[in-house]
């Protein structure tokens, strides 16, 4: 256009976020394609043959492809906060809003669902909550940000048990004023330290614990929101590896489908894990098979659970444990009769049925 130089910032944002998301979705991808070829009933020599050319060949495109959208989106979104600081003239000093979403919305602000239903307040040092680390006490609300409420969830749960959550929300949420007005959340990037300031309000739908009431979370899930770009439709649809990485600055690791074993000895050395189940549908690959679904009803497909343990139940047999971010109660899919569980406990062959990603981080 004739007269205009530079970018327009929240497009900019938006597209690094799209091409984000289909990073992470061909990492996905990769690992399906992965377990299918691997588990398929398929022996002799050209089998062989083709698992070799996938491990050797397609594989790592696959990976390289999803390496390079990632650093594209980074490369937009250093070009965002340039444009941004150029064209408020700032020296840095000053946090300015990065979003592009004007004086209506200012920063801080991420702004309610519905402009007809104010934001909730949330009151006191919410800190101070005896049911923090569990994870039954999650109740996601509208908002579709499973893998963000499941990843901080599955690290405060390690953080409860081992006695160092309270100390952990010390260091990482500061209020401002008495009682606060605002929380000085520590969240990371890159695995660097970078302070969000919220107000002191939940926004109506969003995360509450299991009695109804705002929480730490309700915080939590606010400044993520400010963070990734500053609005709560910034959050909806992610991983749970990007959610466990924002909360503790530690690298986290997305695996395809695990085995119990290997889901033990993470609990066992202290990580926090949760787990993604398979995909009805996918709007963005419709080449993704059909087949490619949770087979119970009680399972709410593409979502994320809280590993909470694994262990033998009454009739000898060795199960998973998960928690549901819909609360204890579970909850109804719109169209859907079929209650979802807000707890699972699932055999070996149930869960790999019905789950094809575990995320894991090193809780330090």
């Amino acid at each position: 256009m004739p007269g205009f130089y530079g970018a327009d910032i929240a497009q900019l944002r938006a597209l690094a976020k799209t091409m984000s998301r289909h990073s992470e979705r061909m990492t996905s991808l990769s690992m399906e394609l992965g377990n299918l070829i691997n588990n398929a009933p398929w022996d002799g020599r050209d089998a062989v043959m083709f698992r070799a050319s996938w491990d050797s060949q397609h594989r790592p495109m696959l990976k390289k492809i999803s390496s390079e959208l990632q650093n594209q989106a980074k490369e937009l979104i250093r070009n965002a906060d340039e444009q941004d600081k150029s064209s408020s003239g700032s020296s840095g000093s000053d946090r300015s809003d990065r979003s592009g979403r004007g004086d209506s919305n200012p920063p801080g602000d991420p702004g309610p669902l519905d402009p007809d239903k104010p934001d909730v307040d949330v009151p006191g040092d919410v800190r101070n909550d005896p049911d923090a680390g569990d994870p039954s006490d999650i109740n996601q609300g509208q908002i579709g940000d499973c893998w963000l409420l499941a990843g901080i969830g599955s690290v405060a749960q390690v953080l409860e048990r081992e006695g160092k959550l309270d100390e952990f929300l010390e260091e990482h949420m500061r209020p401002v004023g008495d009682p606060p007005t605002h929380w000085v959340v520590t969240l990371y990037e890159d695995g660097e330290p970078v302070e969000v300031t919220v107000e002191a309000k939940s926004v109506d739908g969003g995360v509450r614990g299991a009695d109804g009431e705002p929480n730490w979370l309700s915080i939590y899930e606010r400044a993520a929101a400010e963070h990734r770009g500053g609005s709560y439709d910034d959050i909806d649809g992610g991983f749970s590896n990007e959610a466990m990485e924002l909360m503790t600055g530690q690298s986290a690791d997305k695996d395809g489908e695990l085995n119990f074993d290997d889901i033990e000895d993470k609990l066992s050395d202290g990580q926090a894990i949760s787990v993604g189940t398979e995909d009805v549908k996918d709007d963005d690959f419709d080449w993704v098979w059909e087949s490619d679904e949770v087979n119970r009803t009680d399972v709410v497909p593409n979502h994320a659970y809280v590993v909470v343990d694994v262990k033998t139940n009454d009739d000898g047999e060795k199960v998973i444990v998960l928690a549901n971010p819909w609360g204890p109660s579970g909850g109804y899919m719109e169209g859907d009769d079929d209650l979802k569980s807000g707890t699972l406990e699932l055999t070996e062959d149930e869960y790999k049925e019905n789950f094809d990603s575990v995320y894991s981080v090193d809780v330090k």
